[in-house]
């Protein structure tokens, strides 16, 4: 006797509700312990950024040119620029303000640095602090006599 029986049912593919939810909350999960250390990554790179790119220009650019380049420092929440110092119209450098980074100076006012034809620092002095409040973020930057830009992390003394 010969049986007939049903063909077999064809292979499902696919997730479960319930293995999806395993890992829709494991995606979660990561997601909320990497986010803390990426904003502090982010706002790190900000407040680094600031001021000490202007510094390097500076400095480098009086190397280079043979001559006096100075900059002043004003507040990183406005743009400032590394003017040229030939009396051109268009600056070295022009860098937008940082609106989620500020900044204070041992001054509490604008402060100037100028590098001589061979990068040492010929006037200015004091340091910058530049934060992010809201992310725990505080950098002092200084410029020893040398032309040299020593940035530390946390807030200046």
């Amino acid at each position: 006797m010969v049986h007939l029986s049903a063909s077999p049912t064809p292979r499902q593919r696919g997730l479960t509700l319930v293995e999806l939810t395993i890992v829709v909350a494991l995606v979660a999960i990561f997601a909320s312990m990497a986010g803390p250390p990426f904003r502090q990554l982010v706002a790190r790179q900000r407040v680094h950024s600031a001021a000490s790119e202007a510094l390097w220009v500076a400095r480098a650019e009086a190397l280079k040119r043979n001559r006096e380049v100075g900059f002043v420092f004003a507040s990183a929440a406005a743009d400032w620029n590394v003017p040229d110092p030939d009396g051109g119209a268009t600056p070295l450098l022009t860098q937008a303000a940082h609106r989620s980074v500020s900044s204070t100076t041992q001054s509490g006012a604008a402060v100037q640095f100028t590098f001589n034809a061979y990068g040492r620092l010929s006037s200015g002095s004091g340091w910058i602090e530049l934060s992010d409040a809201g992310a725990g973020v505080y950098r002092c930057l200084t410029v020893a006599t040398t032309g040299r830009a020593k940035g530390t992390e946390g807030k200046c003394a």
